[in-house]
């Protein structure tokens, strides 16, 4: 596949034994990440990545006893993560034509990530969220807060988001994500204000515009398998 190397990246798990060292070194082909104040470690919100099975199986299992990983690649320096407690961890397979074997691939959810679902822990401050797109913003805030929004508002709501400064972009590999800072309450009252002010309205034939954002990241997923 051409110009792979400006999409994959390496995530390492290393561990010393008495007897022996523990060295593992896969693909890495998604990764949402925060600095902590070191600038030199951060805090691990997605990770995933592709190999075999003794090595998902290391990775997996370092997961689970918090380890700490060195994750590095494109326009990405190297950087000592940790998904930290309550990780939620997914394995699966996938079957290539014209390998014996197939691919092992592991995704990790850090506990907070994993709360921005619909309904999830709502007075919450903090949303990490995996693109920047301003539909994106609105519509993922909207389905955890359960937010009166509609699609039209996009533009807007992200200039709310740039003006409090409320938004910040976080460490991505495959992706653009962002850290929102804001409550339910504090979003209802810019909405409220807006609608008050004829900023934002609400058709009066009540059509609306459908929402468009992304769903899946299957595409790129594809372009990874291709390279291994």
């Amino acid at each position: 596949m051409k110009n792979a190397h400006l999409r994959i990246g390496t995530l390492q798990f290393t561990k010393v034994l008495r007897d022996t060292t523990i060295d593992v070194s896969v693909r890495m082909d998604r990764l949402i990440a925060e600095h902590e104040s070191d600038r030199q470690s951060g805090r691990c919100h997605l990770l995933s990545v592709i190999g075999n099975d003794q090595e998902i199986a290391a990775i997996a299992s370092a997961i689970t006893d918090e380890a700490r990983f060195y994750a590095s690649g494109p326009q990405l320096n190297r950087i000592l993560i940790c998904l930290g407690k309550d990780a939620d961890v997914f394995r699966g397979s996938i079957n290539i034509p014209g390998r014996r074997r197939p691919l092992r691939h592991l995704v990790a959810v850090s506990e907070e990530l994993s709360r921005t679902r619909a309904g999830g822990s709502p007075s919450a401050r903090r949303t990490v969220l995996c693109g920047d797109d301003p539909a994106f913003l609105l519509y993922r805030l909207g389905a955890r807060f359960g937010l009166p929004i509609l699609p039209d508002w996009s533009e807007w709501f992200g200039g709310e988001l740039n003006r409090h400064k409320a938004v910040e972009d976080l460490i991505g590999l495959g992706c653009r994500p962002v850290l929102v800072k804001g409550t339910k309450k504090r979003f209802l009252g810019w909405i409220g204000h807006a609608l008050k002010r004829g900023v934002i309205m609400i058709p009066p034939d009540g059509q609306v515009s459908p929402w468009q954002v992304a769903t899946s990241f299957q595409a790129d997923l594809d372009k990874v398998i291709e390279t291994v």
